[in-house]
């Protein structure tokens, strides 16, 4: 028995030696070959909420410009909010600082140039010039509606929880339009879950300098989280656009890239984008015809590679069709 234990184990080792090695006459690997994916055929979905501004962008050889702005973050000396004004000054919750945040959730999905209010570009007549809203191609107005803070009692602690409700527009500057459906409303919270939330032990006073500290802490994560909802709703809408440069039967190569705000992996739906000239002369977009699903590996700056995975039947891409981000591939920036 000791003999074939022996056997068995020198058996093992050997397999897999040989799983490590290349054996004589056979190839090495190479490691620039690429995976061929299966292509599917079938009806092809478009990207919800897709704009056709977004051809215009593409087209000007950039990603969509949005400046943000931060109209009202809320009123500390509101009787549903259990710490002062004076908490708000020391910690520095401004309309200011609470923008930046906003911009800092839109920076970090990297889709978007976002405009910063404070930089100064230059000086032009003898003025310093500032680079904000009359550049942008969409404007993000904030507001904040509605914010409280409850006491949970959770014997024998107690436990705050703070809601921040949030108004968000977003306007086509060229147009002034408002380009979602209605008024839309995001929310933020702090303390749903166990590690959130300021706690109270039994003789600790909510008038301690340092829990008072602690509840604009959570008003100021609760509203964090607005922004990071408001900046989902934004991208529903706001996605990166490429345009066809070459197309055969298994892939194409788009101008869209790092600088247009497409990464490594994404998804693309390969679209063509019909247009007829109105009686103001201006040529405008009456149909979008989806044609194919591709995936992209090699994004460069602004020259990306993709591999077709899905077409519709009978479909063609070609030079002159657009891309645009798939909802799969913005909900999984999200997810991150």
């Amino acid at each position: 028995m000791l003999a074939a234990l022996k056997s068995g184990l020198a058996l093992l080792a050997g397999t897999a030696l040989a799983g490590c090695l290349t054996l004589p006459g056979m190839p090495a690997a190479d490691p620039n070959a690429k995976p061929v994916r299966h292509i599917e055929e079938g009806p092809i979905r478009m990207s919800e909420g897709f704009n056709p501004i977004l051809l215009d962008i593409i087209d000007d050889a950039r990603r969509v410009r949005i400046y943000t702005q931060m109209n009202h973050i809320g009123d500390p000396q509101n009787d549903q909010l259990l710490f002062p004004a004076a908490v708000t000054e020391q910690l520095g919750l401004t309309n200011s600082q609470m923008n930046r945040r906003l911009m800092d959730a839109l920076l970090r999905t990297q889709r978007f140039e976002v405009l910063d209010p404070d930089y100064t570009g230059g000086t032009q007549g003898g003025a310093r010039q500032k680079w904000g809203r009359e550049r942008a191609d969409i404007v993000v107005d904030c507001q904040v509606v509605d914010a409280r803070q409850e006491i949970i009692d959770i014997s024998p602690y107690r436990k705050i929880r703070t809601e921040v409700k949030l108004s968000v527009h977003m306007i086509n500057r060229r147009t002034g339009a408002n380009l979602f459906d209605g008024d839309v409303s995001v929310e933020g919270s702090w303390g749903d879950v166990q590690g959130e939330g300021t706690m109270l032990a039994p003789n600790v006073s909510l008038e301690s300098p340092a829990i008072q500290q602690s509840l604009g802490g959570d008003y100021e994560r609760a509203l964090s989280k607005a922004f990071e909802e408001a900046v989902e709703r934004i991208e529903e809408l706001v996605r990166p656009v490429g345009r066809v440069t070459y197309a055969d039967a298994r892939g194409l190569s788009m101008f869209g890239g790092i600088q247009h705000g497409f990464q490594g992996g994404d998804e693309v739906i390969v679209f063509r984008a019909h247009k007829r000239r109105m009686p103001d002369g201006h040529q405008r977009v009456f149909r979008i015809e989806p044609l194919a699903v591709a995936r992209c590996d090699g994004v460069g700056s602004d020259i990306t590679q993709c591999d077709l995975t899905r077409i519709e039947p009978g479909a063609s891409p070609r030079d002159g069709d657009y891309t645009v981000l798939s909802d799969q591939s913005a909900a999984s920036v999200r997810r991150r």
